[in-house]
C-alpha cells in the first residue's frame, strides 16, 4: 500500500485477502453508526433467490477502503487527501436504513424527496460526536467529499462511472450470489487509471482511463448491466423486496412503526435512526400480529411469495397509449389507483395487491451528451498523445435507446387467475 500509511491491524476478505487500517480507521470501525452495518444486508431478500447473499453493507465498506486505496496509490494520491479519501470510503455508507435501498421509498414517505441515504451519511458524519471527535478537522472535508454537490477526483472515486463503490459491490455481490456477471478485470481497470492534468480552461483534475484500458472498462460497463438485469432485478428479488416495503409502509401507516421519530427535523432523529437494523425494525413490524404488515413479514419468513399475475414488456407493449402511460407517467399515485382497483375486482385488501415499474437502464453506456444533458459526468479516456476525449470515441458500444421496463402486478397465489384475466382491462381503463 502507499508509504504514507501505518497499518495497525488487517481484517481477512474473500476478494481482497487482507484489508489494511491504520489506528484511527479502526476507531470508527468500532464506533455504532459503522458496526450497526453488520445488520444491514447488502441486498435485502436477495437471499430468497440466492441463499448465499447475506453479506452486509460492513464488508462492502471494507471492500470500499481498499479499492478507492488501490486507485488513489494508481493515482498518486498522498497525505491528507487520501486519509480524506480512506474516511469517506470507510463511512460512505453509514446513512444506509434497515435493508438498504428497501428503506429508502418508506423515508421519503415521511420526509420528502430529500431523505436519502447520502444526506444521512453526511449528517452523522457531522453530528454523531463519537465519530465526529475521531475524524476531528476532517470531518468536514469527509462529509464535503461524499457530497453530491462535489466533484473533482476523490469524489469520482467514491461517487462517479467508475468508482470503487461500484466496483467492489459487482464483484462482491457477483461472489456471494454465485453469478459471474459482476466479474471484471479489476486489475487492469486499475492499472490503466489516469487522472487529467489542470489547464487555465479546467482547473480541477478528473477520473480518466488510459485508451489501453478500453476493453476492460466495457467489461466493467457490462457487468454493472448484467447484475442489475439478473440480480438486482430478478422478478423474485423484486416482489420480496416490495412485499417488504409494503410491510413497511403499512407499519409505518398504522402506527406500528413510528413515523414521529424517522422526521430527520427532530433533534433525537439520528439516535432513532442508528436504533434501526433489518432484525430491530422487524421487531417492530411484528409487535401488531394481527397487522398486514405482520402477515406480509410472516410471508416473507415463510418464503410464501406473492405471484406475478401480470408482467408486461413496456417498449413491446402493442397499446402505444398504454406503451406511453406505463413508460412515461407512472407514479406512486397511480400505482395506488391501479392497487385499488385491481383489489376491489379480486376482492381483497388492496395492501395485497402490489404494483411495480422496474427499468433496467444501461446508464454506463450513455453517450457523454446524454450524461452531460443528466447533468452527469462521462467516462473519459486518455489517448497515447495524452489527450483526453469521451469514451464515445473509442466504443461501439454507446446505447441510446429506452431502458428496459417491465410492469409488474403481484399478488397472492389464490388471486392469480382473477389478476391475470382482468388486469390489462383494469390497467387500460385506470390510466388511459
Amino acid at each position: 500500500m502507499n508509504r504514507t500509511l501505518t497499518f495497525e491491524a488487517h481484517i481477512r476478505d474473500p476478494l481482497y485477502g487482507y484489508i489494511g487500517l491504520t489506528w484511527n480507521e479502526l476507531r470508527l470501525l468500532d464506533t455504532p453508526p459503522l458496526q450497526r452495518l453488520r445488520r444491514i444486508k447488502q441486498l435485502a431478500n436477495a437471499h430468497l433467490v440466492y441463499p448465499a447473499a447475506c453479506h452486509t453493507r460492513f464488508e462492502h465498506s471494507l471492500g470500499v477502503l481498499h479499492v478507492a486505496t488501490l486507485m488513489a496509490r494508481q493515482l498518486q494520491i498522498e497525505g491528507d487527501d487520501l486519509t480524506t479519501l480512506r474516511y469517506a470510503a470507510l463511512l460512505h455508507d453509514i446513512g444506509h436504513g434497515p435493508f438498504s435501498h428497501v428503506f429508502e421509498a418508506p423515508m421519503r414517505e415521511v420526509n420528502g424527496k430529500d431523505a436519502t441515504h447520502e444526506a444521512i451519511t453526511r449528517r452523522i458524519i457531522r453530528e454523531d460526536e463519537e465519530v465526529n471527535a475521531i475524524l476531528g478537522e476532517a470531518a468536514e472535508d469527509v462529509a464535503a467529499l461524499l457530497s453530491e454537490d462535489q466533484n473533482g477526483i476523490l469524489h469520482q472515486i467514491i461517487s462517479g462511472n467508475i468508482d470503487a463503490d461500484k466496483m467492489d459491490y459487482l464483484r462482491r455481490d457477483s461472489y456471494h450470489t454465485g453469478v459471474a456477471y459482476g466479474n471484471f478485470d479489476l486489475e487492469r481497470v486499475l492499472h490503466t487509471l489516469r487522472k487529467t492534468q489542470k489547464t487555465r480552461f479546467r482547473q480541477r483534475e478528473d477520473l480518466a482511463v488510459h485508451e489501453k484500458g478500453i476493453d476492460a472498462i466495457e467489461s466493467f460497463r457490462l457487468a454493472r448491466f448484467l447484475m442489475h438485469a439478473q440480480v438486482y432485478y430478478h422478478h423474485t428479488n423484486v416482489v420480496a423486496n416490495g412485499m417488504l416495503q409494503r410491510a413497511i409502509k403499512v407499519a409505518i401507516r398504522d402506527g406500528v412503526v413510528d413515523a414521529e421519530k424517522l422526521r430527520n427535523g427532530r433533534d433525537d432523529f439520528l439516535e432513532h435512526y442508528l436504533a434501526l437494523d433489518d432484525a430491530r425494525l422487524l421487531v417492530q413490524v411484528l409487535t401488531r400480529p394481527e397487522s398486514t404488515a405482520a402477515d406480509l413479514v410472516g410471508r416473507l419468513e415463510r418464503r410464501d411469495l406473492f405471484k406475478r399475475g401480470y408482467e408486461s414488456n413496456v417498449s413491446q407493449e402493442e397499446d402505444y397509449l398504454l406503451r406511453y402511460q406505463l413508460g412515461t407517467k407512472f407514479t406512486p399515485e397511480r400505482a395506488q389507483t391501479i392497487e385499488r382497483a385491481v383489489a376491489e375486482e379480486c376482492g381483497c385488501d388492496p395492501d395485497y395487491i402490489v404494483a411495480d415499474l422496474v427499468k433496467i437502464e444501461n446508464s454506463l453506456f450513455k453517450s457523454a451528451s446524454t450524461l452531460l444533458e443528466e447533468d452527469k459526468f462521462p467516462f473519459l479516456i486518455e489517448r497515447k498523445d495524452g489527450t483526453v476525449t469521451e469514451i464515445d470515441s473509442f466504443s461501439t458500444l454507446t446505447y441510446n435507446g429506452e431502458p428496459r421496463t417491465i410492469f409488474y402486478l403481484f399478488c397472492p397465489e389464490e388471486h392469480r387467475q382473477t389478476v391475470q384475466e382482468r388486469a390489462g382491462e383494469i390497467i387500460a381503463g385506470t390510466i388511459g
